[in-house]
């Protein structure tokens, strides 16, 4: 990565953040709240680049649409709101010293350069599916158009949410940042937006600034008591394992903040994270137009870059409406919002995706034990905060007494009827939330709605699941995967927002502080082992396809020649493979389409009806690399559009040393360290 482009790249960031932060700034003119300025520091650069992202892809679902058309709209557009935003700002007054100013900035990027150091200890882009997510990454770098071409199935538009790496792509494709770098950078500004997210989320809501760099703190480096458990187990702090604390509830996957942008798959729930957090932060929090459109704007993003969150952002829009409101304004609200939105959504709406194949009844559940490793920890202050609230809500004390522990009680019973604890103790705390709402106000109200929202996620799949192919065992994994995700996410702002409360009780203080220190000491257990393992790490570096410069130079050297000579959206062939390999290597690393990577994963995305043509392709490929007929080959060449074609370690191990026989319509363009490149003779 040079420096030009590094300069390039700052440049347009802190651009993109200062014309966020503008818009917040301006819908929030007239406000007293002493963290508006906060939440729009903390806030800008996700608003900016929505901004920057969102006219060129709503260009994109009128047709084809030329990369630098897109690029130029989404420039002009922010820059227009950037002028538009300033020009009708106050100028700054002198009541408030410049740093405070900069505590958002500093959280910001104190986060990334923390995550960017953990980077240059786990850099391959390499292993579980993050090759997956390069290939989408690296393909955005490079299309000479939208919508995007599916960088694995060459010719036909790509099937899968991509609107959330889109947003983060455009300032490094404007950077020309190399794609093995920018995906290290993106995980790292992933963690970063998030954080800051988390921190401008506190800020808005009435939350001071402590408990707000501390939720920005925890949401990002926070682990789950399951580290907690290994230490005690015996491990080693350095051998604390993230692994399987990511599949604490059987069956299923339980992914939280750290493990997500720990791991570093550039997945839609990844990358749509600090979309949620901003949406809870803005959601109902201006009254005027301007807010409704903002909210709106916010919420099409979220749910383009990852349908899933469908169920979390209804949520917290209803949260953030409550949070001012009561029900009948707060409901208008939200479905004006939703209306304004639907517009933004034409590109994602009338785009392909995964058929839905609707919702069915579950038979698992999450155990006690289960329930308590992954969630305690988060949980343990919305809990203890409600009980406060609760004996406070009455002048009897033997009345507020019983009602502190008539939801616990009632919380238990329906745990043990049903046979489902999180379902038991959800509804419960969900109920008390409900009977407390009338007499809460400012942050209160809106931590105890947030954590609400958390809660409501966690209860959905005890109740119901999407359905997916993957057999009925893992009938849930998805489901719990996308809410539990959804739910650590919201429950650590609504935590902070809730602290002061929880800690304030005069009755059993000190039982309560110790608590919660024991909780927050748990937590700690996953973020010192990786401290522990990335301070022991060798040759850092922040090039993600080191891996391939060690083991096979020649894949790698083809990838720089295929970078600095094909033209724009040529199509490749190489050997076709299985999830979780290096299959599609080389079209991962350049942005080029290939006619055909990982089959499970299309087959996912596009259904069974697809099943025939991935066949069609993957015989196609075996020609190219089989036959011993030039016509043969040049005919599946053609069919596929193909220009270029790799031969290297990979393709001789799957079709023997002699891959590749009929070349009598190629010309070998490229050959360096045992891998070649040929290109079709027109």
């Amino acid at each position: 990565m040079s420096v030009p482009s590094a300069f390039l790249l700052a440049v347009l960031l802190a651009g993109l953040w200062a014309t966020g932060s503008a818009v917040l700034l301006r819908i929030g003119r007239g406000d007293e709240d002493e963290g508006l300025r906060d939440g729009a520091l903390a806030l800008g650069l996700p608003v900016g680049l929505v901004l920057l992202a969102l006219p060129g892809w709503l260009l994109s679902a009128f047709g084809r649409a030329p990369f630098w058309a897109v690029l130029s709209l989404g420039g002009a557009f922010a820059a227009a709101t950037f002028v538009a935003c300033v020009a009708g700002l106050p100028r700054p007054g002198g009541e408030r010293p410049f740093a405070s100013g900069l505590v958002p900035v500093l959280v910001v990027l104190g986060l990334f350069a923390a995550y960017l150091w953990l980077r240059l200890g786990w850099p391959d882009i390499r292993g579980t599916e993050k090759p997956m997510d390069f290939a989408v990454l690296s393909g955005l770098l490079e299309t000479p158009r939208l919508p995007f071409e599916d960088p694995w199935f060459a010719g036909e538009r790509f099937p899968y949410y991509h609107f959330g790496t889109l947003v983060l792509a455009l300032p490094f494709r404007l950077a020309s940042v190399p794609a093995e770098y920018a995906y290290n950078l993106v995980v790292a500004l992933v963690a970063a937006l998030a954080g800051g997210a988390a921190f401008g989320l506190v800020r808005l809501r009435g939350g001071g600034r402590a408990v707000a760099v501390a939720a920005a703190l925890l949401l990002v480096f926070a682990g789950t008591l399951d580290g907690a458990r290994q230490l005690l187990a015996g491990t080693a702090p350095s051998a604390v394992d993230l692994w399987p604390s990511s599949r604490r509830v059987a069956d299923t996957i339980t992914e939280w903040p750290l493990f997500t942008l720990w791991l570093g798959d550039l997945h839609p729930h990844a990358v749509a994270l600090p979309l949620l957090l901003a949406l809870a932060a803005v959601a109902g929090r201006f009254a005027s137009g301007a807010g409704v459109l903002l909210d709106a704007a916010l919420l099409a993003a979220l749910l383009s870059a990852n349908p899933w969150d469908l169920p979390g952002a209804l949520l917290v829009l209803a949260a953030g409406t409550l949070a001012t409101r009561e029900l009948k304004p707060a409901f208008l609200r939200s479905v004006a919002t939703v209306a304004v939105s639907l517009p933004l959504l034409v590109p994602s709406l009338l785009g392909p995706r995964p058929e839905f194949q609707g919702i069915r009844s579950v038979t698992g559940r999450t155990t006690s034990p289960e329930a308590f490793l992954h969630l305690g920890a988060l949980l343990l202050v919305p809990a203890l905060a409600v009980g406060v609230a609760l004996l406070r809500s009455r002048e009897e004390a033997e009345e507020s007494f019983f009602l502190a522990n008539a939801f616990p009680a009632l919380g238990v019973f329906l745990a043990v009827v049903t046979k489902r604890p999180v379902l038991g103790l959800g509804a419960a705390f969900l109920l008390a939330v409900l009977r407390l709402l009338p007499r809460l106000k400012g942050a209160l109200r809106f931590g105890f709605l947030l954590a609400g929202a958390g809660v409501a996620l966690l209860v959905v799949p005890e109740l119901v699941a999407v359905k997916d192919p993957y057999g009925e065992e893992l009938h849930r994994m998805n489901t719990v995967f996308k809410c539990y995700a959804a739910a650590a996410a919201l429950l650590v702002p609504a935590a902070a927002l809730l602290a002061p409360l929880a800690l304030a009780t005069r009755r059993a203080r000190w039982v309560v502080r110790i608590a919660v220190a024991g909780a927050v000491a748990g937590v700690l257990a996953h973020p010192l082992s990786l401290l522990l393992q990335r301070w022991n790490a060798t040759q850092p570096t922040l090039d993600g396809l080191a891996w391939m410069s060690r083991e096979t130079p020649g894949d790698r050297a083809a990838v720089d020649w295929l970078r600095r000579n094909a033209s724009p959206g040529a199509r490749l062939a190489e050997a076709v493979g299985g999830a979780y390999s290096d299959h599609g290597r080389i079209g991962e690393a350049t942005g080029l389409p290939i006619v055909l990577g990982w089959t499970n994963h299309q087959g996912l995305w596009r259904g069974g009806p697809a099943m025939g043509e991935i066949d069609a392709r993957k015989k196609d490929v075996e020609t190219v690399y089989r036959s011993e007929d030039p016509a043969a080959v040049r005919g599946a060449l053609d069919r596929r559009g193909v220009r270029y074609v790799v031969v290297g370690p990979l393709e001789r191990t799957e079709h023997g040393p002699e891959a590749l026989r009929a070349r009598a319509a190629l010309r070998r363009a490229f050959e360096s360290g045992g891998t070649e490149v040929w290109e079709l003779v027109p």
